[in-house]
């Protein structure tokens, strides 16, 4: 044990073996682009005019939602399937600790794409103004905002985790100096 971190877990990682295959590492950094790029969006689509631009904007967002979804659900079933499972780079409270965010990280994708697909439906979007996507429950006024709100609220969440999660992984790779970051780098 070597600063925390299992001085074999260490060695391990200096090989090809000792990093993820590349189907994960893909999967992992697309996915972190889309939460990246999907929370941007998110953040400037009011401010396009209302009308064909804002719906353009809202699309797109919708859009890459869906991919999203779609690339966490090929992350799920791969990691299930036969992504490379490595030991974990730290043991007791710290290893554990590192097990519970990286399941609050898919909680809180899965949460916000689920709110967001409820999001669009509450809403009643145009999907690039071709097609109309339905309005659920158009009786109940406060479903709108409150999952909109929602929505918002767990994507704030989740770029919080991914922003630690990366600083955590800088942390490893500068100051503990043990690899764990280059396990999830793609080898050139």
């Amino acid at each position: 044990m070597k600063n925390g971190v299992s001085v074999a877990t260490v060695a391990e990682t200096d090989t090809p073996e000792g990093s993820y295959d590349r189907r994960t590492i893909v999967l992992h950094w697309v996915t972190a682009a889309l939460v990246v790029l999907l929370w941007g969006i998110a953040q400037v689509i009011d401010l396009f005019p209302k009308g064909s631009p804002r719906i353009a904007a809202r699309s797109v967002h919708i859009s890459l939602g869906l991919l999203l979804g779609v690339v966490l659900i090929m992350r799920i079933l791969w990691r299930i399937r036969r992504g490379r499972r490595l030991p974990s780079a730290n043991q007791g409270a710290m290893g554990y600790l590192a097990k519970t965010v990286h399941i609050l990280l898919y909680v809180a994708v899965v949460s916000v794409v689920v709110l967001g697909i409820s999001n669009a439906w509450a809403r009643g979007d145009s999907f690039f103004s071709l097609w109309k996507i339905p309005k659920l429950y158009p009786d109940i006024p406060q479903l709108k905002p409150t999952i909109e709100n929602l929505h918002g609220t767990f994507a704030n969440v989740l770029l919080i985790l991914a922003g630690a999660h990366a600083l955590v992984a800088l942390v490893h790779h500068f100051f503990l100096r043990d690899r764990v970051l280059r396990r999830m780098l793609p080898r050139l």
